[in-house]
């Protein structure tokens, strides 16, 4: 019998900056949580006495910098290797990347593939590894044809990192298909890259498993859910597969229909109903052992939502403290107003999302312009800098106090500052900085 566990986008110290800013009572887990969950999986490698961990690509954000987050991978694998767990490892878009390469500890316990694709044999067992890793952050074209023929009689597993047909919000990177895949002759491939849980194909009259494990722990608003990885089974020529919770901390948004209300006092008075309804959500979370950051979606009469949203900050109190008093383990990460229009017949209908409109090639766009146009103009830019109390005044609280945002605005006066077009575009890239995480969060716009 051959036992693997398969993960992929551990994404080790994954900033989380945005989390950690709104809930400060959990800063410190949320800090660590992307080494939790792994070290979760490298309990359970341990504990089931596992033959081979998988790690199909991603490792580390493309924007790591720090060489801590190596030395740390370096001595979980040799902590794996200590227990007799053999780690295979394929690099993918991130992990090319990134500038930092671990010191992988000298073990023969360790293979990362390199890009031309190899074969691990587990001989004993007669199950064959092959991968292969990306060599550049793009990979255009389909890897998988390059894969080695199957060894004839084995269990035969293959790692590949890949957007497959394709997914909303992730880069079309080493495509392919589900038949190209089967075509191969394989029987069990660990996919990685996208970050929602998917078995694209199950084992059937001679098919392959064809698996995304998804993302051990969710980094933003756009990962909500428990992550989990793959525990397989080799036994007699088959392969059998059961999942097991990794997040310590769990990502949640919770729709509020609040329609029926007349009043702000309406919302006010339900504010115990909107408390239930974030911790019952959060249950299963407890369950697996872990923590949950909620965001509440109301959804509100349009004549309602400027005034809720001026209510926002007061109201997300009031939710809290009612949290409070039913679990420890649960937190508010922002309360989001969903505004609704009226249409001819008096009904409400949903409002268009701006920010669904925002990424990184508008915003682009938007600071080019100001750039070029705006920040030349010393009276332009005065008068503008004078409404900003204004402006930061109509922002959510989140945004309005962050820090970066501030400092641009008020530690730089246009008036006296030697370079206008400097101090402008300070404020604007500050602005769009915070504007594009808030919409990441939103699971708008993000490449990942």
């Amino acid at each position: 019998m051959f036992r693997f566990i398969h993960t992929a986008d551990l994404h080790l110290d994954s900033p989380l900056k945005a989390l950690r800013r709104r809930n400060a009572d959990l800063a410190e887990t949320i800090g660590v949580a992307t080494r939790t969950a792994f070290e979760r999986i490298i309990d359970k490698a341990i504990e089931e006495k596992v033959d081979a961990l998988l790690i199909a690509g991603d490792l580390y954000d493309g924007s790591t910098r720090e060489m801590s987050t190596g030395l740390y991978l370096a001595d979980s694998i040799r902590r794996l290797s200590e227990a007799g767990v053999h780690t295979l490892v394929i690099y993918g878009n991130h992990d090319a990347e990134s500038v930092v390469k671990p010191p992988f500890p000298d073990t023969d316990l360790l293979t990362v593939f390199k890009s031309k694709p190899d074969t691990v044999r587990f001989d004993e067992h007669q199950v064959a590894v092959h991968g292969a890793s990306f060599k550049d952050a793009k990979v255009p074209d389909d890897m998988s044809p390059d894969y080695p023929d199957p060894i004839s009689g084995w269990v035969n597993i293959a790692m590949l990192h890949t957007s497959l047909g394709g997914y909303a919000a992730h880069g079309d990177y080493a495509p392919t298909t589900a038949a190209k895949l089967t075509d191969k002759g394989y029987d069990y491939w660990a996919l990685g890259h996208v970050h929602k849980i998917d078995v694209v194909q199950k084992a059937d009259q001679g098919k392959p498993w064809i698996i995304y494990p998804g993302i051990p722990q969710g980094r933003d608003m756009g990962e909500t859910g428990p992550g989990q990885a793959v525990l397989g089974t080799v036994d007699n020529g088959k392969i059998t597969i059961e999942w097991f919770d990794t997040s310590p901390v769990v990502l949640e948004r919770v729709a509020i229909d609040m329609m029926a209300a007349e009043t702000l006092d309406d919302v006010r008075s339900d504010v115990g109903r909107m408390a239930q309804e974030a911790v019952s959500a959060s249950a299963s979370a407890a369950r697996r052992d872990a923590h949950t950051i909620v965001r509440l979606e109301i959804t509100a009469p349009a004549r309602l939502s400027s005034g809720l949203r001026r209510f926002q900050d007061e109201l997300l109190d009031l939710v809290q403290t009612n949290i409070a008093a039913r679990s420890d383990r649960v937190a508010i990460e922002k309360i989001s107003v969903v505004r609704s229009a009226m249409d001819s017949r008096g009904g409400d209908i949903p409002a268009t999302d701006v920010e669904s409109s925002l990424n990184d090639e508008t915003l682009a766009d938007l600071l080019q312009l100001v750039a070029s146009e705006a920040a030349g103009d010393v009276d332009l830019v005065s008068a503008v800098s004078k409404d900003f109390e204004g402006l930061l005044a109509k922002l959510p609280a989140d945004i309005r106090n962050d820090p970066g945002l501030l400092n641009a605005i008020t530690d730089l006066n246009p008036e006296t500052s030697g370079d206008v077009s400097d101090w402008f575009a300070t404020v604007a890239g500050e602005a769009a900085s915070t504007l594009l995480e808030d919409v990441a969060e939103n699971g708008h716009g993000e490449i990942r």
